[in-house]
């Protein structure tokens, strides 16, 4: 019987492909793995599964504010608001530049009904985010419709009636084509003649001419 002999190198390199990928798996890489599992389920709306996921990160990374931001939205989603705004509160007191953090309390107080808080937080957002062209252009139309909340419930003065408009224009430019651009341009061309005067407020429940 003839022997072969392997050089041992190439012995090495057929071991190897041998060996289950999850030998080589670092922390990072597994952390990694999770956070786009988490990222998936939130997309899926599954947001309890993401919140068991984020769970599992943090309890490795705790400080970890992407892993905090996710978990957030999984709570927001699932109106857990207290839970949302506490760990957002504890992000915030970490960094206070982080765009995010604003973007996620912003959904928050959305949610919630606090319309005039959300504005000013998805403002924030925008204001905090270092490159304007990473800016989720939506902020704009989260910030313009609390004002239209606003306006069907308590009303809105003059210079929240122009910001609205402001607000809605620059989410049009940003997003020409965008699913909701014609009727926000439709409901721009039906409230511009009712701008309330200095001193009143505009209350309309956006029925009637």
């Amino acid at each position: 019987m003839k022997h072969i002999s392997l050089n041992p190198i190439k012995l090495i390199v057929l071991l190897l492909l041998f060996l289950p990928a999850t030998t080589f798996a670092q922390d990072e890489d597994e952390s990694l793995s999770e956070l786009a599992q988490a990222q998936q389920a939130v997309r899926k709306k599954e947001f309890l599964k993401a919140e068991h996921i984020c769970r599992r990160m943090l309890a490795r990374h705790p400080l970890d504010n992407d892993i905090r931001h996710l978990l957030s939205h999984a709570l927001i989603f699932q109106s857990r608001f207290s839970e949302a705004d506490s760990l957002l509160r504890r992000v915030l007191e970490s960094d206070t530049n982080l765009a995010g953090t604003y973007w996620y309390m912003g959904l928050s107080a959305e949610r919630q009904g606090k319309d005039l808080v959300a504005v000013g937080l998805f403002k924030k957002y925008v204001s905090k985010t270092p490159n304007p062209l990473n800016v989720n252009m939506s902020a704009w139309l989260h910030a313009a419709s609390g004002y239209r909340r606003m306006m069907r419930k308590e009303g809105i003065n003059t210079a929240q009636f122009d910001e609205m408009l402001y607000l809605y224009n620059q989410y049009l430019e940003a997003m020409p084509t965008e699913v909701y651009s014609d009727s926000v341009r439709e409901f721009i061309e039906r409230v511009k003649p009712r701008k309330p005067a200095h001193g009143q407020k505009l209350i309309w429940d956006e029925t009637g001419e």
